[in-house]
């Protein structure tokens, strides 16, 4: 979708794919550039002297059953055993390489502050791989009894046994994977799961007692209307998750093949889109829940909203999270990582993600290397995502020309006493042009 004109940044679409684009990577902007060991080298160096430096280990795992129409990830359709076994097998290799350049002290691992799995399909896997791949972590890093670990969960494969195992490896806060759940969506995007199966399984996972129990919702997937997104809001208020995220879809034919089936003519219109999005979040402020950031919707009692009152929410490749400042190391195959100055995305093609890992060498493809321009920029615009004030004051004239002065002159953001905030204006339009539902696609 095009920016409107006055949008910041201006007429830049939301995440554009390059003009030539790294090899064998996904986007990650107009700035990617291809990317090898050697160009992260000077940023592993860099975090190995701050030994206390906050850490978050991303490990993507792409595995599925089955690929439904609204998936924008690198994903891959597998049901070999011994497929998965030779991932996770070079997982380890990849953990062990990172390991080894960001650790200071040799036979230390260094400590996570937060461990995320996500997918494809993350519990697609068995029980076995999955606790392989945690011995494998817990080898190269430590995690204590304070480290977030957060986990993607597709409902249609999860059970009690399997949510309860995961509980037992430590696993503390799940995000489940449910797009919508409207009946004619779902067989639009070729995703059936029903209103009852997700009411078992979050009526599971609170005896379990996970710590927290998020969602999703997409706007804008085919088949979609305001009637039928203000029957899903209803619906999915009932299930009381601690947090939804509401992201927007949007049909990449080019990055992502399969969405060729999508039929354009089924997608809602631009003005349906931003109607749904209001309904979402009236439907949640109704019910209790408080907006964070661009697109989250949290009961007040959940970290996120804490965090947000306190300030002291924060953003980056992950997503949002409580926690400020954590460099992110990410691992397997089209992975995302975040290290200060440069955002990372490994190859996304399985066998050369193998071949590379096979020869020693880290399996990076694309970056973005940010300048001392850049870093200010998404300094600026993470801070605005996240409800905090921006002092115009550390920016030079041609910044806040660039960068402010757009929102300010389409009523997105307020200028008092020399601080920007985004309005609630700002806060329901701008979902739709600075968010994305690829996680690709929300890197920089």
């Amino acid at each position: 979708m095009a920016t409107k004109s006055g949008v910041w940044p201006p007429s830049v679409a939301a995440y554009p794919l390059p003009l030539v684009r790294p090899s064998d990577s996904l986007s990650l902007g107009e700035r990617a550039v291809p990317a090898n060991e050697s160009l992260l080298r000077p940023y592993f160096t860099a975090l190995r002297e701050q030994p206390d430096a906050g850490l978050a280990l991303n490990v993507h795992l792409p595995f599925c059953p089955s690929r439904c129409l609204s998936c924008d990830r690198v994903a891959v359709v597998q049901h070999q055993p011994d497929e998965i076994d030779h991932y996770i097998t070079n997982l380890d290799v990849e953990l062990a390489l990172v390991a080894r350049q960001i650790t200071a002290q040799e036979g230390a691992g260094r400590r996570l502050a937060r461990v995320h799995l996500g997918g494809g399909s993350p519990n697609h896997l068995s029980e076995l791989a999955l606790a392989t791949l945690f011995s494998h972590i817990a080898t190269h890093f430590t995690i204590d009894s304070d480290t977030h670990v957060s986990m993607e969960v597709n409902p249609r494969r999860a059970s009690r046994a399997q949510l309860n195992f995961l509980k037992g490896l430590g696993v503390e806060h799940i995000k489940l994977e449910v797009r919508d759940v409207d009946a004619n969506v779902q067989r639009e995007i070729g995703r059936i799961q029903s209103l009852e199966l997700l009411e078992d399984v979050i009526s599971i996972a609170h005896g379990v007692k996970f710590k927290s129990i998020g969602m999703d919702y997409l706007v804008g997937l085919p088949g979609q209307t305001p009637d039928s997104c203000e029957q899903s809001v209803e619906a999915i208020v009932s299930l009381s998750p601690d947090w939804l995220v509401c992201l927007p879809f949007h049909r990449r034919e080019n990055a992502f093949p399969h969405q060729i089936a999508v039929e354009p003519q089924h997608l809602p219109s631009l003005a349906d889109r931003l109607v749904m999005f209001n309904q979402v979040q009236q439907g949640f402020a109704e019910a209790g829940y408080e907006w964070v950031g661009l697109n989250v919707f949290a009961k007040p009692d959940s970290e996120l909203a804490n965090a947000q009152r306190e300030r002291t929410l924060s953003l980056n490749v992950l997503g949002y999270a409580a926690q400020r400042d954590l460099s992110v190391i990410g691992v397997g195959l089209g992975a995302l990582g975040e290290l200060p100055g440069v955002v990372v995305q490994n190859v996304t093609r399985l066998a050369p993600w193998h071949a590379l890992l096979e020869s020693g060498m880290l399996p990076a493809a694309a970056a973005v290397v940010a300048d001392s321009d850049e870093t200010i920029r998404r300094k600026v615009m993470r801070a605005l995502v996240c409800g905090q004030t921006v002092p115009t004051d550390d920016l030079g004239a041609e910044q806040h020309k660039a960068w402010l002065k757009p929102l300010l002159a389409e009523g997105y953001a307020n200028e008092v006493e020399g601080h920007v905030l985004l309005t609630d204006l700002g806060r329901s339009l701008l979902p739709h042009v600075w968010t994305d539902s690829s996680p690709a696609f929300r890197a920089v």
